[in-house]
């Protein structure tokens, strides 16, 4: 071989290693990045270490909490800024209990200050004076209990107590609600909390016979219908520490209401009617019904409201009458029933409608909009069918006159617009209309030529 094809060789050769090298280095890299072994080492993400690790394993199959109990968070009860407060806590209200945290300032001829949190036997321990116990102590009672003491030990002192977190403790939720369970709650939260976190009342439980189990017996009934609506807050407790929430099932004051709705759609009204289970406590009157299913709506026939009720004496059934429009805009109470358990309310729509019938593609009830003519309405019912007689159709009005077809013409409410068809649809129509009046004929002639005949 001769000296150029030993150079071209080389050449090739140290071009062949070169190529070799970087495909064996990205090969190599990226086994590295992937190995799990020599992942941290080569550059690889970082390991996962203590709580995050033991996060995974749980995302993975650990143990799962309890359905229905929420992780409890420190960082919740801490003040200010991790507890959203409705409003300042009250010193004469607000009951302290193990986990609360106090602060304890001393001023005067001695200044000291203390940081301390309620035991769990409910004590608190100050330097020089000892434990006192505070347990079920209201945050001013305890206030006047710890500046005693303090006197007692320093002279021309004061003192003060500032709350500076709030305990966190379990709340069971039972009964009709979505899901039953234990939920956190603090000192500074009402059983409509709870009650919400556990999914809300289910549809045939009781929002106004809800029980509050304190110690052992019920210690208050709640009434969330009283505390939503009208704002009453002693409806609606705080929560302390053991305290049980049952949901019943709603058993007393059960009145049904069924309310009619109007639906449009593309034009075409359709009504039915939505049932209601309300419960009313003993005395209270339609007023409060309406206001539980939402408060008047435009679609209602306020005039012709039916309350129908199971009487014993005598026995049948009872129907009243309810103009509620008097009651709203004359103030006569005499039409704000009072309910009774087992009533049925009857509501019924007011249904805005114009009729299109006859020769159209959709006859049918279309809702009354003000200001539409009468070829707005026959274009809604998808127009005039090709037998239709445009001569011979009519307006039909609600008082019960009757005009000639106009297409400019307004409609009102209740209007029926009808469309004749033609007496004569196709050539087969005059062609048997024809063969009649020709049957017709020739038999007045037969009859006529039989006639004179037997005459002679």
């Amino acid at each position: 071989m001769n000296r150029t094809g030993t150079i071209y060789s080389a050449r090739c050769t140290v071009v062949l290693l070169l190529v070799l090298q970087l495909i064996l280095g990205d090969i190599g890299m990226s086994w590295g990045q992937q190995s799990p072994r020599g992942g941290a080492k080569a550059g690889g993400g970082p390991r996962t270490k203590g709580p995050e690790r033991e996060k995974g394993k749980a995302a993975e199959g650990g143990v799962a909490p309890p359905v229905g109990v929420t992780a409890q968070t420190p960082a919740e009860e801490q003040l200010p800024g991790g507890q959203a407060l409705s409003r300042a806590v009250g010193r004469e209200e607000y009951v302290l209990g193990p986990g609360d945290g106090l602060v304890i300032n001393i001023w005067g001829e001695h200044e000291d200050s203390f940081s301390v949190k309620v035991t769990p036997d409910g004590k608190i321990s100050l330097s020089t004076i000892g434990d006192l116990d505070i347990n079920g102590l209201t945050l001013a009672k305890a206030d006047a209990l710890i500046d005693a003491k303090v006197k007692k030990y320093y002279k021309n002192v004061k003192s003060g107590v500032s709350l500076t977190s709030l305990r966190v403790f379990q709340v069971l939720v039972l009964g009709s609600v979505e899901m039953p369970g234990a939920y956190l709650a603090t000192p500074v939260k009402r059983v409509s909390e709870v009650v919400s976190l556990a999914g809300g009342v289910l549809p045939g439980g009781s929002q106004r016979y809800i029980q509050l189990r304190r110690g052992g017996q019920v210690d208050s009934t709640v009434d969330l219908y009283a505390f939503l609506r009208n704002g009453d807050e002693s409806a609606n407790p705080f929560l302390q520490d053991g305290d049980v929430v049952f949901v019943p099932s709603m058993q007393r004051g059960r009145v049904s209401a069924y309310v009619g709705q109007v639906t449009s759609e593309k034009g075409v009204i359709s009504e039915n009617s939505i049932p209601y289970t309300i419960e009313l406590k003993e005395g209270e009157r339609l007023a409060t019904l309406i206001n539980e299913i939402g408060g008047v709506s435009p679609w209602w026939d306020l005039e012709s409201l039916l309350v129908q009720r199971e009487t014993d004496s005598p026995k049948g059934l009872m129907r009243i009458p309810v103009d509620w429009r008097r009651f709203l805009q004359e103030e006569d109470a005499s039409q704000n029933v009072v309910l009774q358990e087992g009533d049925q309310v009857f509501i019924p729509a007011l249904v805005r409608r114009v009729f299109v019938a006859g020769a159209v593609k959709a006859p049918g009830a279309y809702a009354y909009l003000p200001g539409k003519t009468t070829d707005a309405y026959i274009a809604q019912a998808g127009g005039m069918s090709l037998v239709a007689d445009i001569n011979r159709s009519i307006i039909k009005r609600a008082d019960g006159t009757v005009e000639p077809y106009a297409g400019t013409a307004e409609i009102n409410n209740g209007d029926t617009v009808i469309v004749l068809e033609r007496i004569f649809k196709t050539w087969q129509d005059y062609f048997a209309f024809v063969g009649t009046i020709s049957g017709v004929i020739l038999g007045l002639v037969g009859f006529y030529a039989a006639f004179t005949n037997f005459g002679r």
